[in-house]
């Protein structure tokens, strides 16, 4: 996340947990010990624990948690930062054209220097709003996406959840504060 405040000069991150998520997805984590291994790892006054979806409490929807966001800063540019998976999925979405109507996205796609990145595919309905010029990105108020590539991560929860599991070290895959917490407090 650090690769792309810098890159994009971006004033604040919001870390937002979801109450409930719209799509299958299973939490295994309750809401305060989502919030809580948030604020476990991270440490830098510009990124904002934000549990807003969860007091909202019902399924989160990203339209509705961007538009709130928006009224509360009205004279900010926002951005929505997500995966590339997300990015695929986003059609899917509640509202998801609304999303492009009060912010631009930035895409995380992670590359690795043992294997580089194909082109991405990326949705036919999305195709037209990515720029490839960060200065021309920063210019629109809304509407568009850029695609920014970042260090590769190699995480994922389900690895970290059967690692957890099995009482093996994740100390290769979280910051070691949460891997103690999570040690801690056997959340998984």
């Amino acid at each position: 996340m650090s690769e792309i405040k810098k890159t994009h000069d971006l004033s604040k991150i919001y870390f937002i947990p979801t109450n409930i998520s719209n799509s299958k997805k299973k939490f295994f984590a309750t809401p305060k010990q989502r919030i809580k291994m948030l604020e476990v790892c991270l440490d830098n006054k510009s990124y904002i624990i934000d549990d807003r979806e969860i007091a909202r409490g019902g399924i989160s929807y990203t339209f509705e948690t961007l538009s709130e966001i928006s009224s509360e800063n009205p004279n900010s540019k926002l951005y929505l930062i997500l995966g590339l998976d997300k990015l695929n999925s986003i059609t899917e979405w509640k509202d998801f054209e609304k999303i492009f109507e009060i912010c631009n996205i930035i895409v995380s796609l992670r590359y690795s220097i043992d294997k580089p990145n194909k082109e991405p595919l990326i949705h036919k309905l999305l195709q037209s709003l990515i720029l490839s010029d960060p200065a021309i990105f920063h210019r629109h108020p809304y509407g568009r996406i850029y695609i920014e590539q970042t260090s590769v991560i190699n995480v994922s929860s389900t690895e970290i959840r059967r690692k957890l599991r099995n009482y093996a070290s994740i100390s290769d895959l979280v910051d070691p504060r949460l891997e103690k917490w999570l040690l801690e407090n056997k959340v998984y």
